[in-house]
């Protein structure tokens, strides 16, 4: 009987230990909006680290969010990134499709 409670105990222990350090996915809170020539679109609460297209025809956007977002002139975020736009902060673009959102580093 005191071998089973102890098992018990154990595995009630370990379960916490595991869910204590497992974090959950991380996201910006706020809204990123592109814009082209024919209006706007939005992100809400977008993902961290993850690469969202925006299309080719981007001219402005604006960073609603408590993220940077790291505009990429290629469609999957990779290589050289085009600009960076600080959290609540809008910027001009010629070269942004795509983007990907961080915690800035301090």
């Amino acid at each position: 009987m005191r071998t089973t409670r102890r098992l018990a105990l154990g595995l009630v222990f370990a379960c916490l230990a595991a869910v204590q350090f497992v974090s959950p996915a991380a996201a910006a809170r706020g809204t990123f909006t592109f814009y082209d020539a024919d209006g706007g679109a939005g992100i809400i609460d977008p993902d961290d680290n993850t690469c969202y297209p925006l299309g080719s025809t981007v001219r402005r956007v604006e960073n609603k969010t408590d993220r940077q977002a790291t505009l990429y002139p290629s469609a999957d975020c990779r290589g050289k990134f085009a600009m960076v736009v600080p959290a609540r902060a809008s910027r001009d673009t010629k070269r942004g499709v795509a983007v990907v959102f961080q915690r800035p580093r301090r």
